[in-house]
């Protein structure tokens, strides 16, 4: 049932109250406060409600992100490589002035190349993949963030003509295995560090990086990195893959014996209006904006791996690049007695006596911006 005016009333007049204990809480804390107080009878659901059509509250909604996602298939060695750059940039001056560690991993090996950067330019990275290509060994497929030196023309030229066909992730868990090869090499790193009490690294990093590639890797089924070669392909990919993935499945078979397996159902359903979370950055404070300002709209679901996913769409009709898990949206309910925030009134014009302005919209993209009524905006 929808609320009513005297209860939306009396939500907002708690909730934005800050000297009641309500104010600016969550939905659960609140609907406590509510049921202790007893004044109205408002189910949590009906407070959820509440709670997602208040941008306040909305933009800082505590994202979830631990959660089930796609896996990432390669059935060969040198398939698709992960890369990313380590940020040294600390102890650069202990290392000849080398701000970055350029890292990239095969995925089907775990197999990892280094490479110190002093700066990020294409140069660089170019410079970079030349010298570990000639080692051998090169990937049909190099996987990065939307880094800018990865989009890069120069970079994407490169490879281009290195016959590497380049993709960019577009969610917020980027280059996941890099990463992970990245706090893998951090963690032996800070440990030689302080076992030498010094910050030098640079004429170690290759050693580091072979002990990496000798050591017993788990998702390998203990065979170590070093040891995969296109010779033992199919010895790999069966005792560490289609192995590994026979136990999942007896496990599986196991539960749905004493469960019924049910299908992840659909969250979102298609023109529903959604915010979507920010691509946060290491150490980014909790209370920064978790989604974005701009509103956009479902405009196809499927599943994926058993997984439900969405694809996006702007006011405008343009789609939005990639897919969404369920997690990665948050639904909000907008009207025409919804209020828009204007960032700036940019010009004015009078047309058939009516007074026009053009405004920019806080949080929304310039091609948004629109002409209004000046009658229309209001202080708040």
């Amino acid at each position: 049932m929808a609320l009513t005016e005297e209860q939306r009333g009396y939500l907002e007049s708690i909730w934005t109250n800050v000297k009641h204990t309500a104010a600016f809480s969550g939905p659960y804390k609140l609907y406590q406060i509510v049921k202790k107080e007893g004044k109205h009878k408002i189910g949590l659901k009906g407070i959820r409600e509440f709670l997602s059509d208040l941008e306040s509250y909305s933009l800082q909604k505590r994202v979830q992100r631990k959660f089930p996602r796609r896996h990432i298939l390669t059935d060969s060695i040198d398939t698709i490589w992960d890369g990313d750059l380590q940020d040294v940039r600390n102890i650069s001056k202990d290392n000849e002035g080398v701000q970055y560690i350029w890292v990239l991993q095969d995925i089907f090996s775990r197999y990892l190349f280094t490479a110190p950067l002093k700066q990020k330019t294409a140069t660089n990275i170019i410079e970079a993949l030349k010298a570990i290509f000639a080692s051998g060994r090169k990937p049909e497929v190099l996987r990065t963030d939307k880094g800018k030196e990865f989009k890069n023309h120069r970079v994407v030229s490169f490879l281009k003509d290195e016959d590497v066909h380049q993709i960019f992730t577009e969610n917020e868990t980027k280059s996941n295995f890099a990463e992970r090869s990245i706090q893998n090499l951090e963690n032996r790193l800070h440990r030689m560090f302080t076992h030498n009490q010094s910050y030098e690294f640079l004429s170690k990093l290759q050693s580091v990086t072979d002990n990496i590639n000798n050591t017993p890797s788990r998702p390998l089924g203990g065979i170590t990195p070093a040891s995969v070669t296109k010779k033992n392909v199919e010895e790999v990919r069966y005792s560490a893959y289609l192995q590994r993935n026979k136990k999942k499945s007896a496990v599986s078979k196991k539960l749905r014996n004493t469960k019924k397996e049910r299908k992840r159902p659909f969250k979102f359903k298609l023109n529903d209006k959604v915010r979507i979370s920010h691509l946060r950055r290491l150490f980014q404070r909790e209370y920064d904006q978790k989604w974005t300002g701009e509103i956009f709209k479902v405009s196809g679901r499927y599943r994926s791996q058993g997984l439900p996913v969405y694809k996006l769409k702007d006011f405008a009709g343009e789609p939005i690049l990639g897919t969404f898990y369920a997690q990665e949206l948050q639904k909000v309910r907008t009207d025409d007695n919804s209020i828009w925030k204007i960032d700036k009134i940019l010009q004015e014009r009078k047309r058939k006596g009516t007074v026009e302005v053009l405004v920019s919209w806080h949080q929304w993209p310039a091609k948004f911006n629109s002409w209004i009524k000046k009658s229309d905006v209001k202080e708040v």
